[in-house]
């Protein structure tokens, strides 16, 4: 399975930054599911993925203003789904936030 990484600008639900055990994110970032659509059939599909915050601001910061992540996405065919300027859903058990793909960042195992 391929791995994709992105920077991407992420404003996240209010209530996704309750505080305490019901926390759905770490301050840090964690593991989410992105919901992203095809760029030619417009389906939905689902992505596991890893986000951390670029900037080292915590991710509670990010509900009253928009804040950057890297988000590393796991699945063969993200890049159908992903590319600089398609917005996607971040989801825990519940929607959690809204993003945009700024800009995909080139793994080593990508270059030639």
């Amino acid at each position: 399975m391929k791995r994709y990484k992105y920077c991407a600008l992420v404003k996240l639900n209010p209530a996704a930054s309750a505080q305490g055990a019901d926390a759905p994110l770490p301050e840090s970032g964690g593991r989410v599911v992105v919901r992203a659509h095809h760029h030619a059939t417009h389906r939905d599909k689902i992505f596991s993925a890893l986000i951390t915050p670029t900037r080292g601001e915590p991710l509670r910061a990010a509900v009253d203003h928009s804040t950057q992540l890297t988000m590393t996405v796991l699945g063969d065919d993200a890049c159908d789904y992903l590319e600089a300027g398609d917005t996607f859903v971040l989801w825990r058990g519940h929607d959690i936030g809204q993003g945009v793909i700024t800009r995909r960042l080139v793994l080593w195992a990508d270059a030639p």
